[in-house]
């Protein structure tokens, strides 16, 4: 009688709800992870190894790289990565990103930063110098990648050197294979990345925002004794320059930007650059404000008149003051247009330490409140009002005059039980908005359209939000004590716990509730995102205002201030201040600005529906999508990882990258070298009643890549006794 075989059976796993620390293993969907870091939850599903970040300054981006590679002979010395070299004849200049020598006369340079066209059969030198005593005459070149434009360099010229060789004959560059593509594509980045400078000054970033293409940030100067501000440019870091200001009052009409007012007494002038109107009217003759003056000379005197081509507008109360900036502080932004015009939108702003602010990113116009202590520490926009706290205290201008801070003009007070953490403007009936206000432990909503009907009321005793972690998504997201809480889900569930959308991940985030920095958005990947002193953050994906799951990940370099925008061609980009003054582009690149990237992704303990029943695994089947060369290890621990079942050893596999084995996992080398979506076969040996797998790697050239579901091949065997 033929003997029967067990019948291979097939378990699918699709990845899904994110990570896990609390639910029992028995009752937990297969599909979530028990541990991870660097993975994020995909909003079209399974969980996809995250994007880099990388420095930026204006210049260009590392991640936009490319390399080219050439073939040179009959050479003394030697290229070196981040040498520039040039063609004699040509005058064309690159860096050297990678270099090999294939033989004793024959050289291999991957290089980038092209700078015009080498010429077959010319002689290379070093930029500036003959090479170590020797040269190098071009045999052959091939464009590997030439999407990225030619960059303008500085540098000398090429010294006067004589041929040491002939002319070689054409010949090819050795065959790149996509890992090798991926490894030359991140040292190119690196070269680029040489060149990308911290933003000059001491300490951390204070703060940064990014306003019509172009990105701010706020940093002590070298000596600690001052603020100040960078824009970026095409050329690096730009210091912004800070006017002056000068207080005028018995205003009869107005003053225009653009205008030279002149001291009718003392003969001083300077150009106006913005204006403040702070109170009365010019038509009665009693307008107050000041005047913002981006270049002056000689010294306004008080109580002088104030001429625009000889017809008087105001008094000046004194001398023009250089406006400055106290050191330290904590900036928050706002970004609004007031005026209604195009191109008027402008940047709003506190610190805790200096006045308020507006900015268009030329001009730095101090907003005076009127407060002994006039040194807000959280802004919005809402109303078509500027809100600024002070503590407890929740001040806003009149209407469409962020510079009004007078009752006549429709300002106003309102005042908490606490210091405000967190303002939030809320979706409203009919067109009318709120605004959350939140403090540590409360919540209250502000309803009402301006001065005359404002009404703040308490919404919620008991829970608040952490400072700077408010965040409009579907609806308002903020870090509580007991974790992530959505503005719905407070007022479905009160106080209670389960209003934590992070609940079961509660250990992971009490550790870290003390700690918490900065928050943003990533609405392409519909992510509310949190980030930590230590260098930790928490990405949540919420679709449709349902959690889809939250996964921690691990930055090398802290996030101390965060923005998000949209560049001028629509797409949505995020900047991130560190501790080490320099500014990184979010979800950018394949590196954490250069270093690897570590990953691990750990699922539970499945049982296949038969947790008492031993199963004989035979293979894993993993679908894999990704837009390039990725890689990674795959390891799995059976029987809860018990020491008592033959844990298997390591095993070699047609891809011929080296498997490794540790602690009580089964690991094996495992290459995905697709462009599309691709199922991976793993083979697996092993009998248990159960088994995890782990996904692991670390890279600084893989893109991202997306692990969608696993399939399990196992056939039933008997019953545990």
């Amino acid at each position: 009688m033929p003997i029967q075989m067990p019948k291979v059976q097939y378990d699918s796993i699709r990845l899904t709800g994110g990570l896990d620390l609390l639910t029992p293993t028995l009752s937990l969907p297969m599909g979530v992870a028990r541990d991870a870091y660097n993975f994020e939850v995909s909003i079209t599903g399974g969980y996809s190894r995250i994007a880099g970040y990388e420095r930026f300054d204006g210049q260009a981006n590392p991640s936009d790289a490319s390399y080219s590679v050439l073939t040179a002979v009959n050479f003394a010395g030697s290229f070196a990565v981040g040498d520039r070299f040039s063609g004699q004849t040509s005058g064309a200049s690159a860096y050297v990103a990678d270099v090999s020598y294939p033989d004793s006369s024959t050289v291999q340079i991957v290089y980038t930063r092209l700078s015009g066209t080498f010429v077959v059969g010319e002689l290379l030198t070093l930029y500036g110098a003959a090479l170590g005593g020797g040269e190098y005459t071009l045999a052959s070149y091939t464009f590997k990648s030439s999407s990225f434009a030619s960059q303008s360099l500085a540098g000398g010229t090429s010294a006067s050197v004589v041929p040491r060789a002939t002319v070689a004959t054409t010949s090819a560059a050795s065959t790149i294979t996509d890992a090798i593509a991926a490894t030359y594509t991140a040292a190119a980045a690196d070269v680029y990345r040489t060149s990308i400078l911290a933003v000059p000054g001491s300490g951390a970033i204070r703060g940064v925002t990014y306003l019509n293409g172009v990105v701010y940030a706020f940093r002590d100067n070298a000596g600690g004794t001052a603020g100040a501000i960078y824009k970026s440019s095409s050329s690096g870091w730009v210091a912004v320059t800070l006017g002056k200001e000068l207080a005028y009052n018995t205003g009869t009409a107005a003053i225009a930007v653009g205008n030279t007012v002149t001291g009718a007494t003392s003969g001083a002038t300077g150009v106006v650059a913005q204006v403040t109107l702070e109170s009365g009217t010019y038509g009665s003759s009693n307008a107050t404000g000041r005047l913002i003056l981006s270049s002056t000379t000689g010294t306004f005197a008080a109580a002088e008149n104030l001429t625009v081509a000889s017809v008087v507008k105001a008094k000046a109360v004194g001398a023009a003051t250089q406006i400055s900036l106290l050191p330290g502080g904590r900036y928050e932004f706002g970004i609004s247009n007031f005026g209604g015009a195009t191109g008027s939108t402008k940047i709003y702003g506190c610190d805790g330490v200096n006045r308020g602010f507006e900015f268009d990113g030329t001009t730095y116009t101090p907003i005076a409140t009127g407060m002994a202590a006039d040194t807000p520490n959280h802004v919005v926009v809402h109303k078509n009002r500027l809100f600024f706290s002070f503590n407890a205290s929740l001040q806003f201008s009149g209407a469409a005059s962020p510079f009004s801070w007078t009752p006549v003009l429709g300002a106003g007070e309102l005042v908490v039980s606490a210091p405000i953490t967190c303002l939030a403007p809320q979706p409203g009936n009919q067109g009318t908005g709120a605004l959350a206000v939140y403090t540590r432990n409360n919540t209250y909503i502000l309803y009402g359209s301006g001065s005359s009907d404002f009404n703040l009321v308490y919404f919620n005793t008991g829970t608040g939000a952490w400072p700077y972690t408010s965040q409009n998504l579907n609806q308002t997201y903020v870090f509580d004590d007991r974790g992530v809480v959505g503005m719905a889900t407070t007022l479905n569930y009160g106080n209670f716990d389960s209003a934590a959308l992070t609940q079961n991940i509660r250990p992971w985030v009490q550790a870290r509730r003390n700690a918490i920095i900065a928050s943003c958005l990533n609405r392409e990947k519909s992510q509310y995102r949190i980030f930590f002193t230590d260098g930790y953050g928490l990405y949540l994906t919420i679709s449709n205002g349902q959690m889809m799951g939250a996964m921690p990940v691990v930055y090398p370099n802290p996030v101390a201030c965060i923005t998000e925008g949209q560049t001028p061609n629509g797409a949505e980009t995020s900047f991130f201040g560190s501790t080490n003054g320099f500014v990184y582009r979010l979800d950018a690149g394949t590196s954490f600005d250069g270093a690897a990237i570590s990953w691990s992704l750990t699922l539970p303990y499945n049982a296949t529906n038969a947790p008492r029943v031993l199963k004989r695994y035979r293979r894993a089947s993993l679908e894999v999508q990704g837009a390039g060369y990725a890689q990674f290890q795959f390891g799995y621990s059976l029987g809860y990882g018990t020491t008592d079942l033959d844990q298997q050893p390591t095993a070699y596999y047609a891809t011929g990258l080296k498997a490794s084995y540790w602690d009580t996992f089964t690991w094996d080398n495992f290459s995905w070298d697709g462009r599309t979506l691709v199922p991976s076969e793993v083979e697996m040996v092993g009998t248990a009643e159960n088994l995890a797998i782990s996904i692991t790697g670390s890279s600084n050239s893989s893109p991202p890549f997306t692990i969608n579901s696993v399939i399990f091949h196992y056939s039933t065997r008997r019953g545990l006794r």
